[in-house]
């Protein structure tokens, strides 16, 4: 009789993947909690935008503010669109083993990275987009100008000091990610030897 050792093989391979320690699962229980807290947020925080925008076009529907909401429009869903697309692979490990949580936290914190970046173009473009917008419709803007040129010099300081604090708050951030990043390499080249 010949013996069909497949099944028993099958059964020590099971057997010897580990299960996750307590610890690791209440960490992996958080990490899952505030990635979809932060994908819920980020749902919220887009759709309040493009209602924000089309009130306000509706309150006064010049020519400038109707360029604004279509700006902030195509923003809003082209930023929708490439956190969609960046974070494909990310929402559940595929097994429930140490190495594929491990893994899924590493495609996370690269998907969060290339968020980041994205964020550091659009910072500018929309600026660009601002004031091209305002250069288009100087002749509606432009008697506002000059009648109080310390009110437009106040929001250009004010957006000023935004975009510093964006960037500045941007690059925390990544930096932060960044030696997230580096420890669970780390941990990843741990398990592989």
């Amino acid at each position: 009789m010949i013996e069909d050792r497949e099944l028993d093989i099958w059964r020590e391979q099971w057997r010897s993947v580990a299960e996750l320690l307590p610890e690791i699962q209440r960490k992996i229980k958080r990490q899952n909690l505030r990635f979809m807290i932060s994908n819920l947020t980020a749902a919220i925080l887009l759709i309040a935008v493009l209602i924000f925008a089309m009130w306000a076009v509706r309150q006064n529907p010049s020519r400038l503010r109707i360029g604004w909401g279509v700006g902030i429009s195509v923003l809003v869903f082209v930023s929708a669109g490439y956190r969609l697309w960046v974070q494909r692979g990310t929402w559940r490990a595929e097994s429930q083993s140490t190495r594929a949580f491990v893994e899924l936290r590493h495609r996370r914190l690269t998907a969060r990275l290339r968020l980041i970046r994205m964020a550091n173009y659009l910072l500018p473009a929309w600026l660009v987009f601002c004031a091209a917008l305002a250069a288009a419709n100087w002749t509606t803007i432009g008697p506002d100008v000059r009648a109080h040129p310390s009110d437009w010099l106040w929001v250009l300081g004010s957006i000023s000091l935004m975009m510093l604090a964006s960037f500045l708050g941007l690059a925390w951030f990544r930096r932060r990610k960044l030696a997230e990043l580096h420890s669970v390499e780390r941990t990843l080249e741990e398990m592989k030897n």
